[in-house]
């Protein structure tokens, strides 16, 4: 290696005396040769951090950050091309204690590509495009091999709790900015798309992710020393707060965040939601004694009022006509999909991918007929993919989440109590998608899709993870603690 680099620049100092030109180019070719080779050399590190970059950018930037790239070849399909290799290096997921979790993840995507192959010459990119509803589990494969190959657990949820307090911040002002100056934010070029446009079911998830992540106490454990101190974790439970009212105008964001913080405090009910709950009473009070109103440009505003109808109108009618017109449309949209699926011509293979539903379903709303799919990500699977894709889809998310439940429940019985956090708040997170994908077109994007099945195979290597520590040392203590020893890149 050494002597190879010795002859190059040898022979590009020879050239440079005749051939400027030339050296100059030998010279780019080597610094560029030099880059690959060293990020060959750790693609993994590579290939993860690059994820872990982009769920950054997913959740900071929403759907803004999706775009950068030259179409069709975006951001999203880069990490995902990069992880892929990086997985074909390393040779293995490295899943052995939890096989049947992969077996229903293959024959998952195994329906999906049966279901789009077939619409690749009918309807050409777009049946790739809507492809990736199913093609995006395969980061669940990528980052439980990466992080079990280099013991990166940890690491990860260090990651996590450093970036806590700066989405906190983020959250409630990308809202508002985007809100009042939609039209003036810059757009990548060529996407008709602002570098900023966040929505607020998408927010809401990763907020109900971190609300289960502080109810647990997970802060104590991964979190910098200084934002450990109870001053701070008063501030991020104010900022949290903030973030959760800028995104009040919408029931599935509510219905998200409610749902993981009630899972938590009733599966643990002596976590820490003291704070929380005194912070909400005095919100609550200081909103109804000030009448505070705010309208951002859209049909809803964000006030006591708003708040209420919203929480009304999950189970009941609230007598806004936009609240109960968009519920309307929503239901008949799914029920016509069960019609022609479960009832109907369509049950063993759905329409495939690549049809617009929206269009062949008769529930076009966009003057561009951007809207393709139904708002719930299960009703997706369902139109597409049959009963039989509808049911892999089931059984998968089924087991998965029984997974977690039981390894937390082993995790407390055997006082491994930081073990048994985890995994809670893993179920939460991946609730949270869950219940956030049941209202809006969610995994079927890349800023919802990728982080979803990022978080479920952060599962996956925390399952298995927890099950190689068991049969090495059964009586471990309680610690989050990586395997023995990394293992080096072949």
């Amino acid at each position: 290696m050494w002597l190879a680099l010795f002859t190059a620049a040898l022979l590009v100092g020879i050239l440079a005396v005749k051939q400027p030109l030339l050296a100059g180019a030998l010279s780019v070719l080597m610094v560029l040769l030099a880059g690959l080779t060293r990020v060959w050399a750790r693609l993994s590190q590579f290939a993860l951090g690059f994820i872990g970059v982009s769920l950054i950018g997913y959740a900071f930037l929403g759907k803004g950050y999706s775009y950068i790239g030259v179409p069709p070849l975006f951001v999203g399909e880069m990490a995902l091309a990069v992880g892929l290799l990086a997985l074909w290096r390393v040779g293995t997921v490295g899943i052995r204690y939890h096989r049947g979790l992969l077996a229903l993840l293959g024959v998952f995507m195994l329906i999906g590509l049966l279901n789009t192959v077939p619409y690749i010459g009918q309807y050409g990119i777009e049946a790739l495009r809507d492809g990736v509803t199913w093609l995006y589990a395969a980061f669940a494969l990528i980052v439980a091999g990466l992080l079990l190959r280099l013991n990166w657990l940890e690491r990860a949820v260090r990651q996590y709790a450093r970036v806590i307090p700066w989405f906190l911040l983020s959250a409630p002002i990308s809202i508002v900015v985007f809100k009042l100056f939609e039209r003036v934010i810059p757009e990548w070029p060529g996407s008709g798309t602002p570098l900023l446009f966040p929505k607020g079911g998408d927010i809401a998830v990763h907020l109900a992710g971190v609300t289960a992540f502080l109810l647990l106490g997970l802060q104590h454990r991964f979190a910098s020393l200084e934002s450990r101190r109870t001053g701070h974790e008063w501030l991020w439970w104010g900022l949290m707060l903030l973030g959760i009212l800028s995104i009040s105008t919408g029931r599935a964001a509510l219905v998200t965040i409610a749902a993981s913080a009630l899972f938590i405090v009733l599966l643990r009910p002596r976590s820490g939601w003291g704070r929380p709950l005194y912070l909400v009473a005095v919100v609550l009070t200081l909103l109804v004694a000030t009448n505070f109103r705010v309208n951002l440009g859209s049909q809803r505003d964000i006030s006591a009022e708003s708040l209420l109808l919203n929480v009304q109108s999950i189970t009941g009618d609230s007598g806004s006509n936009v609240r109960e017109g968009t519920r309307t449309w929503r239901l008949n949209w799914w029920s016509d999909i069960v019609d022609y699926t479960v009832y109907g011509p369509y049950f063993w293979t759905g329409k495939g991918y690549g049809i617009n539903l929206a269009d062949s379903d008769g529930y076009q709303v966009s003057s561009d007929r951007s809207l393709r799919n139904p708002h719930n990500g299960h009703m997706t699977f369902l139109a597409r993919s049959g009963v039989p894709g509808f049911l892999a889809w089931a059984a998968l998310q089924l087991a998965f989440g029984l997974s977690l439940l039981r390894a937390s429940n082993h995790a407390r019985a055997a006082q491994k109590t930081l073990w048994a956090n985890i995994f809670l708040w893993i179920f939460a997170y991946w609730m949270a998608f869950l219940i956030n994908a049941s209202f809006d077109v969610y995994l079927e994007g890349p800023q919802g899709g990728i982080w979803f099945w990022c978080v479920f195979g952060f599962g996956l290597a925390a399952l298995e993870t927890y099950r190689r520590q068991l049969a090495a040392a059964p009586a471990a203590s309680s610690e989050f603690a990586p395997l023995p020893a990394p293992i080096k890149e072949p």
